[in-house]
């Protein structure tokens, strides 16, 4: 079997076209916000990387640094300052900020009809709910790549390996809202290789390179790979793309699966924010 490639590329091409007529479309919307300040060389291109994405789509953005030395309180200033500024229509507090901040406070502080990034408790807690709220991008970029290939969610099993609260639980969730039967896979999980041939649908998102191998795959089954790790100064998945690609219908590749697509959905997310403040949430406070 020689498995059908789930490009992300063509995918955010596309999605980046429908996007651009969407912000068109609205006339005005409000910009993004970017709180920064920990001096992570990685942190910076990747912001650079949003910002020219939103300028390439008519979108405004703001960096707003978080001075080396600052307290936690004076972070929750500033973004209690971008919450009630109504030019700013998304915030997202990227990781990591200066040493000694309570970041865990800092991005509880956002603005939940804000909050782009989809990590504040409450947005957490109103996906958990299946109330409206903002998700993940990547857990989005993963079920927007699953529906534009048309991969049949609902009452297929589903294993997602990886635990984080920005990937592998949201995802979870979300795939529950598309009725899938889900399992979770973590470094506790006994017999991986024999949870992971259960699935139909199986997401790898651990940051381990080629964890995923062809054993560990049922035939047929559909792969996303969301890793994304170095080896020998090339970017690889978690999955052992050739050998996985022997036996699945349907598998993902790194670089050019989930990866496109995950600005996207913050872009997306922006826009949807504006739904939100218009009423179907609570303020943070």
């Amino acid at each position: 079997m020689s498995a059908r490639v789930l490009d992300g590329r063509a995918v955010a091409a596309a999605l980046k076209e429908e996007l651009r007529a969407d912000v068109e479309g609205a006339g005005s919307v409000p910009g993004l916000a970017i709180v920064r300040g920990g001096g992570d060389e990685a942190a910076e291109v990747y912001a650079r990387r949003l910002e020219a994405l939103c300028e390439e789509l008519g979108v405004g953005t703001r960096v707003v640094e978080v001075a080396p030395g600052a307290s936690t309180d004076d972070a929750i200033a500033q973004v209690e300052a971008l919450n009630a500024d109504a030019e700013v229509g998304g915030t997202l507090v990227q990781l990591p900020l200066p040493a000694g901040l309570d970041e865990t406070a800092v991005i509880a502080a956002v603005d939940p009809a804000k909050d782009v990034d989809g990590v504040n408790p409450v947005n957490a807690g109103r996906l958990y709910l299946g109330l409206p709220a903002l998700a993940p991008a990547t857990p989005l970029a993963v079920m927007e790549l699953l529906r534009r290939h048309e991969i049949e969610i609902a009452g297929r099993r589903a294993v997602v390996l990886g635990r984080s609260n920005i990937t592998g639980k949201p995802l979870a969730l979300l795939l529950l809202r598309e009725h899938a039967t889900v399992t979770i896979c973590h470094s506790r999980t006994a017999d991986l290789g024999a949870v992971v041939r259960e699935g139909e649908l199986v997401v790898a998102a651990v940051g381990r390179a080629g964890l995923v191998t062809r054993e560990m795959v049922a035939p047929g089954a559909v792969v996303v790979d969301v890793g994304t790790n170095v080896v020998d100064g090339k970017l690889t998945g978690d999955v052992a793309y050739d050998e996985v690609a022997e036996v699945a219908s349907a598998v993902s590749p790194v670089p050019g699966g989930v990866g496109p697509l995950t600005n996207l959905m913050l872009v997306r997310n922006l826009l949807r924010a504006a739904e939100l403040r218009a009423g179907a949430m609570p303020s943070p406070r």
